[in-house]
């Protein structure tokens, strides 16, 4: 059986200068969450660089990657009331899921 990492992330750069970067990975059967699950839990653009194109090329390649490990669906977690967020997600495929959030205070 082939070992593989379960954390992926990728950083963009321009002039030696880091603009963006995207971290996520791939499940190992939590929750019972398959292996071909993927999910992105950070991804950030620098203010200045935002509404270029910067994340869909990051998410782009991150996927292209985790699909040659197997991965064949992304998750990711979004608060319900951040509206740009979601748009983005939204604009490159996103859509609600079956899986539910599960929130508790101590």
């Amino acid at each position: 059986m082939e070992k593989r990492s379960q954390i992926a992330s990728l950083v963009a750069k321009l002039d030696g200068k880091v603009i963006g970067f995207i971290i996520g990975g791939t499940s190992r059967w939590e929750y019972g969450v398959p292996e071909n699950i993927g999910w992105i839990d950070t991804i950030g653009v620098d203010p200045d660089y935002q509404r270029k194109g910067i994340a869909k090329i990051l998410f782009t390649e991150m996927t292209n990657n985790l699909k040659k490990v197997g991965v064949d669906t992304m998750y990711t977690f979004v608060t319900r009331r951040d509206w740009k967020l979601l748009k983005f997600f939204n604009s490159i495929g996103f859509q609600k899921g079956d899986m539910i959030n599960l929130e508790l205070d101590i």
